[in-house]
């Protein structure tokens, strides 16, 4: 199972606006944008010419291709290829049929997943493990031909309805891991449904309190996990899923883990009563202390309520100092209901002080801890994404807007025993001069164990000033055991990948060499995108590209002048995007409009995007996709459609990311995705689904084609390095995006070769 644990920071940065967060209110009406690019570049169907020609017929099954009819599309080339002898329109009737056989395999694929996941559930219904069939039928959810139909099936109202009440059972227990799991299944079984959403919200802060104040006890209640839900896919691989290999520790140690002393250090309550007072200024909408302090009541009640935060805070431990402080929360709680918005903010003031009295005198949280967790719950009733960045994550903030960070160079994920592994080191960094290899096992950091680490708390503790030292202990896939102590360094975050890697870790942009089409990988916003961005399509202007794929998948966003620079590098004039506010605030609104001196190619272009390209992924996406400049293919996105910035709090030493507007495409629309939205994001011209173990797949075969040394192995999976017809097989979206692109240039050529044989 995978848990987002902790306080996540999406799509960071400093001092400017940031295209990240949630909640905005509709557009003003605003005319559609005209197109200002050639009719190649056109995504909505032409006039059909007559079908009675092999060309009419040609041009219908590239227009045909662009609508996502790839049925009727093979259809107009077989007709076509009776016509005529041009090899080409046979060639492009082979990689037409060749996709239509990879298209069924992916939808058989699909279809057996789904069988398997209700045959999965109905299983462990019948052993009597309802909170692990609700997994089962979540997968399903996703992969049902209509999600409405299968959630109203008796058998899934029953077992929803049974579940919930395990949640609440588990709350009152504290299991507050298994519960996490059942309210995320069934969030995704009833995305409309706010309730789900709430309470996993509430046992989301809850894990994430305990993941971060009492390590020893998360691990416990997630052993407790493992091992129920090892049981769980033990009794389904009978059915043909295969049980996890049992965990191998490499040592009695207790896990590496970050001292929250850390993390709270320089955190001061004049920083808190500075953010209040710039959410009250500058927040987006009308925002009353009033609904700030009965958020920051909920944190401090979260943190009071939380069992198991005792070993971290003992003073939790004496039952009457807990009510006495309890108590003088729910009085704060009446007075808060009771306040007016002329009275809110002095309420604010004086229960702060009152409550810190309270706090020393009873249950003695940390001060810096108690800020912070009335910051969190203050901020929670605002949107998703506003929240206070302490000095701890100030160097998080560094890396994501300025593309570069002080490391050793490698990129790392978990395996299924929760090893941390090794994807691949970076070309001439630290760790790959050293000899790390992709595979190696990270063992140990700094002597201390890093069995059971996150990812997230394995790169915090990596990572560091350049010039200091870090040691990591490896296993290699041979089994050898070696110490690599590594001097950290300035590492500049690639955010342009290409599609296959040179011998000299640069990138090949040309993803099909006959064709000329080539491909560009964006995975942020960071300062250098736009011009990492140029200097890849200068590339591909040298090699003589016709068209280019840009693949946006898995984006998560980053800093909206950079998205604003992406576009222009594709249109030569008109509004990128425009921001505003939904009340009077210092800031104005704002207007993005394309410079012709920064356009850069005129090329056909397909863009790539998933329901995890987010922020200024959708501003990209969106803007290219209302000025019929490129063909958007994929699944829809995230809908994250607000704008944060940063306001310095005490000497700069934290800071308050606020939502101040909301960003809107060049229609007018705001693409933000509501509390209970049935339309949001940018939809795909082209919409092609992929599945959880499609996308799985897919990375794997991509990441092992990006390895440029020896490919990353697991158990039980091939060794060789896959090539990028691998890549294609796996990824039904860029193979989509890739015939698409193929037909619409051959198929020019045919028309402009027969044009001119007539003249």
């Amino acid at each position: 199972m995978k848990l987002l644990l902790g306080r996540m920071v999406f799509g960071v940065g400093c001092a400017v606006f940031l295209s990240v967060g949630m909640s905005c209110r509709p557009a003003p009406s605003a005319a559609v944008a005209t197109s200002n690019t050639p009719a190649l570049n056109d995504p909505q169907p032409a006039t059909q010419p007559s079908v009675t020609s092999s060309t009419g017929l040609i041009a219908a099954a590239v227009a045909s291709a662009r609508a996502g009819d790839f049925q009727q599309t093979d259809q107009d080339l077989v007709r076509a290829e009776k016509l005529t002898v041009d090899p080409q329109v046979h060639q492009m009737e082979q990689w037409v049929s060749n996709y239509d056989a990879e298209r069924q395999d992916f939808d058989h694929q699909r279809h057996d997943e789904f069988l398997a996941a209700v045959k999965n559930a109905h299983t462990l219904v019948s052993h009597k493990m309802d909170d692990y069939a609700i997994d089962e039928v979540s997968k399903a959810s996703m992969l049902a031909d209509d999600r409405e139909e299968f959630r109203n099936e008796k058998w899934v109202d029953d077992l929803v309805s049974e579940t919930a009440g395990i949640a609440l059972q588990d709350e009152n227990n504290a299991l507050w891991l298994k519960a996490m799991r059942i309210y995320q299944d069934l969030t995704v079984i009833e995305p409309a449904s706010p309730v789900w959403k709430n309470k996993l919200k509430v046992v989301a802060t809850r894990v994430g309190m305990l993941y971060i104040y009492t390590p020893e006890q998360f691990k416990k209640l997630q052993l407790v996990e493992e091992k129920d839900s090892d049981a769980a896919d033990a009794l389904i691989s009978k059915t043909g899923k295969v049980a996890p290999a049992a965990t191998q520790p490499d040592d009695d140690e207790s896990p590496l883990a970050t001292d929250w002393h850390d993390r709270i250090r320089g955190i001061q309550f004049d920083m808190l009563y500075s953010a209040l007072a710039l959410a009250d200024e500058e927040y987006y909408r009308d925002v009353t202390y009033q609904t700030l302090l009965e958020g920051g009541l909920n944190g401090l009640e979260t943190v009071v309520t939380t069992e198991g935060l005792e070993d971290a805070f003992p003073g939790l431990k004496d039952r009457d100092q807990r009510k006495a402080f309890l108590d003088d929360i729910e009085d704060w709680k009446a007075k808060a209901e009771a306040a007016t918005p002329d009275t809110a903010d002095g309420i604010v003031a004086r229960a702060l002080m009152d409550l810190r009295d309270e706090n020393q005198k009873t249950v003695k949280i940390p001060e810096e801890v108690f800020v912070s967790e009335f910051a969190e719950g203050a901020f929670a009733k605002l949107d998703l994404f506003t929240n206070v960045i302490w000095p701890y994550d100030l160097q998080d903030l560094e890396k994501t807007t300025e593309g570069e960070f002080g490391g050793v160079g490698i990129r790392i994920e978990p395996d299924d025993e929760k090893n941390i592994v090794v994807v691949t080191p970076l070309p001439d960094t630290p760790a790959s001069r050293a000899g790390v290899k992709p595979g190696d096992i990270i063992t140990r950091i700094n002597g201390k164990s890093a069995k059971g680490l996150s990812t997230d708390s394995a790169v915090k503790i990596i990572t560091g000033f350049p010039g200091t030292d870090v040691t990591l202990t490896m296993r290699s896939i041979n089994g050898a055991v070696k110490d690599y102590t590594l001097k950290r360094e300035l590492i500049k975050v690639a955010s342009i990948e290409g599609s296959t890697p040179k011998a000299d870790g640069q990138w090949d942009y040309m993803l099909d060499p006959d064709q000329k089409i080539g491909y560009i990988r964006l995975t942020s916003f960071s300062k250098t995108t736009a011009d990492d961005l140029g200097a890849a399509l200068d590339e591909l202007k040298s090699d003589q590209a016709r068209a280019v794929i840009l693949d946006l998948r898995y984006n998560p966003g980053g800093l909206l002048d950079t998205a604003k620079k992406v576009v222009n590098k594709f249109i030569a004039n008109g509004v990128i995007v425009s921001t505003h506010a939904d009340r009077v605030t210092s800031n104005p609104r704002t207007e993005m409009d394309a410079d012709p001196r920064d356009l850069q190619t005129t090329l056909p272009l397909i863009v790539l995007v998933n329901q995890y390209s987010a922020s200024a992924s959708e501003i990209v996406s969106g803007a290219l996709k209302d000025w019929h400049r490129a063909l958007i293919v994929g699944q829809r996105t995230f809908g994250k459609g607000s704008v944060q910035m940063l306001f310095p709090l005490e000497t700069k030493k934290a800071y308050l990311k606020l939502t101040t507007s909301h960003y809107y495409l060049p229609s007018g629309r705001c693409i933000h995705r509501e509390e209970n939205s049935t339309t949001w994001g940018v939809d795909p011209d082209v919409d092609i689904e992929m599945t959880p173990t499609q996308m799985y797949d897919e990375n794997i075969a991509r990441l092992r084609l990006d390895v440029p040394d020896d490919p990353v192995t697991h158990a039980g999976e091939p060794t060789t390095r896959p090539t990028i017809t691998d890549v294609l097989k796996s990824d039904p979206q860029l193979s989509a995006a890739l015939l698409i692109l193929r037909l619409q240039l051959v198929g020019d050529d045919t028309a402009g070769n027969q044009t001119a044989a007539m003249r």
